[in-house]
């Protein structure tokens, strides 16, 4: 691998005797690994028949994160049915060391402020489960997209996304959050052996520009953590400019910060990239000194980020969707979503998370879970419902099996055809379609067919 000349030079100098070993990394495969989704797949007995059924051995686990495995580069688990369902998340093994230091409780308000594509998000919920909040926020509206997906695909009932910049969120959440993870934008020397284009994109002016955005993102991770909270930074580069000399500049700007843990991942010393992560703890007040002349500006432009919700369903909506429900869901489910705070963006309906959040003037990806949008005279579940659902929160079934050649023509947007003993047991109208027990979308009964509702832009995956 042809190394930037300015690259080698520094790292000759940063890391001395072990400079051959660390060059010698990159004549190395790099390693691959999945993290399990126990919002979905929560007993040990059940992750080793999937490990099982996708060919990887339950010995080869990451040590730094939970239900998180290794597997060889013949296997590939993005293209099995299981994946689609979010039953696990594929992720950079190194990258997986992050979320699980900063490990927040059940009922903590939670923000991964540089959240794209999903994988430190996705792991945050798993701590948290079903209860509490988290904000996961992207800069870049594509990426963002990628994001919302992925929230989607994990089944996580309590996240909303957003699309700003660091110092809005600054400016609308101080002192609101207890754990913020920092995953900052950087010149990614850590992925060079994954990612061989971030070579060409590397140069000494970029590190001190990421330096610099980085700072400034910490500044506003401050402004927005509460007294006792934590804050995890991290970073998948070596340069000591982006990771120690951040973190003591810091330090420096805000004394009320302590600095509890840090650590560097080498790809010549674990089985992953290169990676860096602190924990920093506050311990004093919220930090509220935003510069005045970037709050000017976006409180200016305000109006225009304000997303155009309907708080409340209309008593006809409300007929609609009661009937889909009673006639769908399960009684608690129902009641669960009945009960809860529902808001419309246009004609979509999102249930937004128990704990309470003010989104007004944030511009906002995904607002909780998408319960469905109303067309005429009726309600249409959303893809994002049923994989937030278990086999029992539904009154109508579809059960598929992998090793059923109907299962790959689901995913692939074909009708279901049910044997006389299913349809027997399936009533018309609509059904969550489950494969080995969990929920893979919807389909629309009728007779002996199901309709594909499987959303068109995720199908041909498999």
């Amino acid at each position: 691998m042809n190394l930037p000349i300015e690259f080698e030079k520094k790292m000759k100098a940063f890391l001395g005797d072990e400079w051959d070993d660390f060059l010698y990394s990159y004549d190395n495969n790099r390693f691959q690994a999945l993290r399990f989704n126990t919002l979905k797949v929560q007993s040990p007995e059940e992750i080793m028949r999937i490990l099982k059924v996708l060919g990887i051995s339950s010995d080869k686990r990451v040590s730094w994160a939970n239900e998180a495995y290794y597997f060889d580069e013949n296997v590939r688990p993005g293209k099995h049915p299981y994946h689609e369902m979010g039953l696990y998340y594929i992720q950079e093994p190194s990258a997986m060391s992050a979320a699980a230091l900063l490990a927040p409780k059940p009922g903590m308000r939670v923000l991964d402020l540089c959240a794209a594509p999903g994988g430190k998000s996705t792991q945050l919920a798993t701590y948290l489960g079903d209860s509490g909040l988290l904000v996961s926020n992207e800069i870049n509206t594509q990426r963002c997209r990628i994001l919302s997906q992925n929230i989607e695909r994990m089944g996580i009932k309590n996240a909303i996304v957003t699309n700003e910049d660091s110092f809005v969120l600054a400016s609308h959440f101080p002192g609101f959050f207890n754990a913020i993870q920092v995953d900052a934008p950087c010149s990614g020397e850590g992925m060079f052996r994954k990612l061989p284009e971030a070579i060409e994109q590397w140069s000494m002016e970029n590190v001190a520009i990421c330096a610099e955005r980085q700072k400034e993102i910490l500044d506003n991770a401050a402004v927005m953590l509460k007294p006792g909270g934590v804050i995890v930074y991290s970073t998948c580069t070596f340069s000591k400019e982006e990771n120690e000399d951040v973190i003591e500049y810091f330090l420096e700007r805000h004394p009320d910060f302590t600095l509890e843990e840090m650590e560097r991942f080498w790809p010549h010393k674990v089985d992953g990239e290169g990676h860096f992560v602190a924990k920093l703890v506050r311990r004093g007040c919220v930090d509220t000194g935003l510069k005045a002349d970037r709050k000017t500006k976006n409180n200016k432009n305000s109006k225009n980020r304000k997303n155009e919700t309907k708080p409340a369903l209309t008593k006809e909506n409300m007929k609609l969707l009661s009937e889909f429900l009673d006639e769908t869901i399960s009684e608690d489910v129902a009641a669960w979503i009945k009960n809860s705070r529902l808001v419309m963006f246009g004609e979509q309906l999102y249930r937004l998370p128990d704990m309470e959040v003010d989104i007004k003037g944030l511009k906002v990806q995904r607002a909780g879970l998408h319960i469905g949008e109303f067309k005429k005279q009726r309600f249409e579940p959303s893809h994002s419902l049923a994989l937030a659902l278990k086999l029992n929160d539904a009154k109508n079934l579809v059960k598929l099996t992998c090793d059923n050649p109907q299962t790959i023509g689901f995913f692939n947007g074909q009708s279901v055809m049910l044997s006389d003993e299913q349809a027997a047991e399936c009533k018309k109208g609509w059904a969550l379609v489950c494969v080995d027990g969990y929920p893979a979308g919807w389909g629309k009964v009728n007779g002996a067919q199901v309709k594909n509702h499987y959303p068109k832009g995720l199908r041909n995956k498999i």
